[in-house]
């Protein structure tokens, strides 16, 4: 069921059954934007029936937010015209090519293509997939790209980040609300990691954004000030961490930092900054691959 952020701005929350990321909703009378496409047909379906059960227009476009399959596949299933960042459209455009049968989904996990944790949930959400193909986006743009929605402002502005390179918010001023995608969670194309300069990169671009209200997709509504202090406790993690390049190395550090024993989440994070010290070349380069 879609729930209310402020007077033109909606969600439908994240369900973490089939890794369906939460769908943001712009509205302001007839015209509406939504803020990705869902992970399926059935869960842009979804979307779709909430928000005409409210009485609420069809969406005219469609913002992606980043290229993974849980925010895209939703996207075969609509009409509305689609906007994304370049690379986001390269690599859909690249993904259109590819049968999604088990084998082959298996055969790109095997070269580590994909991962297995999606794939296992692809699988869930989308058991027949024999006629699926993934549907790049209509429009793209490179560093921002705005649209109107009646009298409200939608700005998408590229902030990459370590979740992937492609990351894009969507701004909408008049509500004070920041869609923020995935751009603050670790990257899973690159052994679940984080990067203390990525992370901090994003950081900075999210404090110059005047809004009160954050949506990450995995998540629930959140004041900006309370986001900002979860991040700032990751990025004093990730500096503790420096270089530490060893899962004991890294925990050390930081155990000597707060003098005490670790809780789970930050020997999580520890370990995933200790991954992003190592090398990683971040999303797959999968041009040739069918």
């Amino acid at each position: 069921m879609l729930s209310q952020i402020s007077d033109h701005t909606w969600y439908l929350p994240k369900d973490d059954q089939t890794n369906r990321p939460a769908l943001g909703y712009v509205v302001s009378g007839r015209s509406s934007l939504m803020i990705d496409a869902g992970n399926s047909p059935d869960h842009i379906s979804h979307f779709y029936g909430n928000v005409r059960s409210i009485g609420l227009p069809d969406p005219e476009f469609i913002a992606l937010t980043h290229w993974h399959w849980n925010h895209v596949f939703g996207l075969s299933g609509s009409p509305a015209k689609s906007i994304a960042h370049a690379l986001t459209n390269e690599r859909l455009h690249m993904m259109q090519r590819w049968d999604w049968s088990d084998s082959s989904l298996n055969s790109r996990v095997a070269t580590g293509v994909e991962t297995a944790a999606a794939a296992e949930m692809i699988k869930k959400e989308m058991p027949v997939r024999h006629s699926f193909k993934v549907k790049p986006a209509d429009i793209s743009f490179v560093v921002q790209c705005s649209i109107r929605v009646e009298d409200l402002d939608c700005h998408l502005i590229h902030v990459g980040g370590p979740h992937s390179d492609d990351s894009v918010v969507v701004y909408v001023p008049q509500e004070g609300v920041l869609f923020l995608g995935d751009c603050c969670y670790e990257n899973p194309y690159r052994n679940s990691s984080l990067k203390l300069t990525e992370l901090q990169s994003v950081i900075k671009k999210l404090t110059e954004i005047d809004a009160k209200w954050f949506l990450p997709a995995h998540a629930s509504v959140i004041e900006k000030e309370k986001y900002m202090v979860l991040l700032h406790r990751i990025e004093e993690i990730g500096t503790v961490i420096n270089d530490a390049n060893d899962f004991v190395q890294g925990r050390k550090r930081l155990e000597t930092h707060y003098g005490r024993a670790l809780l789970q989440e930050e020997i999580e994070l520890a370990d995933q900054f200790v991954k992003g010290n190592n090398e990683f070349d971040g999303a797959p380069d999968f041009k040739n691959i069918s």
